[in-house]
């Protein structure tokens, strides 16, 4: 069952599901629609107070939509289903995890399941796992615009202008713009800079309740490089609340425009050492970020579906798919997308 299923990895969600998975799909939706004809449509508000009793007990629900309340997560977990989450907003992740906790029962709700946080949690948590690491940096380039998608622009707009607690720091608030650095993200070529965000950082020590030392943080280039730089200068104006609150605006304008850089999906994670230096680094460049995204929750519902022993409560990606294995699912679910990574370190680079 898909929540907000009519969205970008929604669009490209369904036909994934429909191609490689035998159980029914039903698309949950005010409107009433579904995306492909092949799938079931479920007309419902999943804000009302009684939208919980029209979900069928057991479901494997996919959140797309953060207008889905944590009681929903709380209540599929309470009946035994499975709830997939794949929000980039830190808070929103912080109450499903809650929610999934606080309400016991066999299901489980499983966080950061698409590209980022997903694939990016992956790569950091593998990278966290080096002898001597104190801190991931995590930077994600992205497209603007038509190609990218009204949600992930509004979500990106939002992201640089709110305030946000810096990760492994008691009470440590930052401002937008306050952060920044650069990052390669490609094998050739200038390294580009990117600013600091709020994002979610389950996952990245490992599996649920390990606890690490290792510090994360997060930050965003958009491309082209320019775009980047100009809203630097909007933060540094003390413009971020601004952003913040007209990102829906700033939004339709966009989508209007033609589209700003390619439609790409660029990481690139750091491993760094209690005096800064730089441990190893791994990158990874593949195509359009929201098919990314649906093949990794498909991959994540997979391995989910092939476990001998069902976790519950609140998980991970990271509880379910390795970096390997997750490469190993996109290469088979997108096998005409170009997908690259490779790893620098003190030791050289690897392909």
């Amino acid at each position: 069952m898909l929540i907000g299923g009519s969205g970008d990895v929604g669009r490209r969600l369904v036909p994934l599901l429909l191609d490689h998975m035998s159980d029914s799909i039903l698309v949950v939706s005010r409107a009433g629609n579904a995306p492909d004809d092949r799938a079931k449509a479920l007309r419902l508000d999943i804000a009302d107070a009684d939208a919980a009793a029209g979900l069928p007990p057991g479901a494997t629900v996919v959140n797309l939509s953060e207008a889905t309340p944590p009681s929903i997560a709380a209540h599929i977990v309470r009946t035994g289903g499975r709830f997939l989450e794949s929000s980039a907003s830190p808070d929103y992740v912080q109450a499903i995890t809650r929610a999934a906790v606080a309400t016991g029962g066999p299901g489980m709700a499983v966080v950061c399941t698409g590209t980022a946080p997903g694939l990016s949690t992956l790569m950091a948590a593998e990278i966290a796992q080096m002898k001597g690491c104190a801190t991931i940096d995590i930077g994600l380039e992205l497209g603007m615009g038509r190609h990218y998608g009204a949600a992930a622009t509004e979500w990106s707009i939002g992201a640089v202008g709110t305030v946000y607690r810096l990760s492994g720091v008691t009470g440590t608030m930052v401002r937008p713009g306050d952060m920044r650095r650069s990052f390669a993200f490609q094998r050739t070529g200038r390294e580009r800079p990117a600013l600091g965000i709020g994002f979610p950082q389950q996952g990245i020590a490992g599996r649920s309740g390990t606890s690490s030392t290792v510090r994360a943080r997060t930050f965003l280039a958009f491309d082209p490089p320019h775009v980047t730089r100009l809203v630097w200068l909007l933060l540094r104006l003390g413009l971020g609340p601004a952003l913040m609150r007209r990102k829906h605006g700033l939004t339709r304008i966009l989508m209007r425009l033609p589209s700003l850089g390619r439609t790409c999906t660029r990481i690139e994670v750091e491993a760094q050492g209690p005096d800064g230096g730089v441990l190893a680094s791994r990158h990874l460049t593949a195509g359009d970020q929201a098919e990314v995204t649906a093949a990794m929750i498909l991959a994540t519902i997979r391995a989910i579906h092939s476990e001998e022993a069902p976790l519950s409560g609140a998980t991970t990606i990271v509880d379910h798919l390795t970096l390997s294995g997750a490469l190993d699912a996109l290469r088979g679910l997108l096998p005409e997308m170009p997908i690259e990574t490779w790893t620098t370190g003190t030791d050289g680079e690897r392909a």
